[in-house]
Formats: C-alpha cells, sequence, structure tokens
C-alpha cells in the first residue's frame, strides 16, 4: 500500500511540474548564442548557406499533460541563423576558399517518458566549391546528439545545436582538402571621389 502511494505521489507529482513548465516553452527554440570557436589553420570561408529541407515545420517538441506533439517554428531561416552562428569564426582573412555550406538534414527532436524527457540534435550537412559550370561536392559530415532532463529538454536544444555544429565544421576543416587549386583572388575597385 505505501508503495502505491509513493508510485501515485510521484506520478501526481510530474503531471503538476509539466504543467507547470510546459507553460514557459520558449516560442522559438532556433535563436543561437554567438560564439567564435577556434578552426585551427583554416583555409576557407563560408560564403553562402542553403538548406534541402522545407521550414519551419522541422522541428517539434512535446507540451503538456498530454505529451502534445506540437511544430515550433524557426523565427528566422536557418541559413540566416547559421551564418550569424558562424561569423565570429567565418571571417574572410584573404587568400581563402569560398565554399558553399548545403544543410541536408536538421532535426530536433524530443519525447517524453515516464520520469524524463529526452532529446536528440541530428544534422547533416554538405560542402561545395562553386565553379563557372557547377557547384563540386569537396567534404560531407554529420553529427547527432542525444540527451536528457527530468523536465524538460526544450532549453538544452540551443547548446547541443551549437555542439553539432560545430563538430562538422571541425570535421571539415581538418579533413585533408587541397584548397589551393580553389582559391580565387578578391577584386577590389576603387571608388572615385569627386
Amino acid at each position: 500500500m505505501f508503495k502505491k502511494i509513493i508510485y501515485l505521489s510521484l506520478f501526481l507529482g510530474s503531471i503538476t511540474l509539466q504543467l507547470l513548465f510546459a507553460q514557459g516553452l520558449p516560442k522559438d527554440i532556433f535563436s543561437l548564442k554567438k560564439e567564435q570557436f577556434s578552426m585551427p589553420n583554416r583555409k576557407f570561408y563560408i560564403q553562402k548557406i542553403v538548406c534541402d529541407f522545407n521550414q519551419p515545420k522541422y522541428f517539434l517538441i512535446r507540451k503538456g499533460l498530454f505529451n502534445k506533439q506540437q511544430s515550433y517554428s524557426l523565427g528566422d531561416s536557418v541559413q540566416s541563423v547559421l551564418m550569424r552562428f558562424l561569423k565570429p569564426s567565418n571571417t574572410y582573412t584573404g587568400g581563402q576558399a569560398p565554399v558553399l555550406l548545403r544543410v541536408k538534414e536538421l532535426k530536433i527532436r524530443e519525447e517524453r517518458h515516464f520520469l524524463k524527457e529526452e532529446g536528440m540534435i541530428k544534422i547533416a550537412m554538405e560542402f561545395y566549391i562553386e565553379t563557372d559550370s557547377k557547384p563540386i561536392k569537396i567534404f560531407q559530415s554529420n553529427a547527432f546528439k542525444t540527451y536528457s532532463s527530468f523536465l524538460n529538454v526544450t532549453p538544452q536544444h540551443e547548446e547541443n545545436l551549437r555542439d553539432v555544429i560545430k563538430s562538422c565544421m571541425m570535421d571539415f576543416n581538418n579533413a585533408k582538402i587541397d584548397f589551393s587549386k580553389y582559391v580565387l583572388p578578391k577584386v577590389f575597385k576603387a571608388k572615385r571621389g569627386n
């Protein structure tokens, strides 16, 4: 009898906590903090980002007492959010190859179990050099991460998303690619004043 009371108390307590914390879920889960991370001997810069999937119904979270699945909008496009995130680590310093980054897949999921919530982030990227005729794929990388929490994993998505993006970027940076044949000199036009 005592065990039944404990289990019932735990169940009711978890429902109460879900009701309390589910109301405070953010409406935009795809806002990445700017962060500068080191890519030693970087010989490229990301010039453009494109996506191969429909936005914004891609991100699903679970909310409320009955674990109802909801899709959340991004607040901005994946391309612009990623470009802003990469900006501190992606500055052009001269002699670097311009690279097109194609995001093939980006999933953020969470699932509620009896006493915990589990989250998963998966990203797949391809890296291209643009030529006169068509882009040439030179590398691909993917990364995923799983995590869990007693109450709500939604606040962990942002940090874990940054981690998987950095992982793919580091894979590309550490790949033994000869960029020297792809480097195009930047041409600057002088502005003449009156």
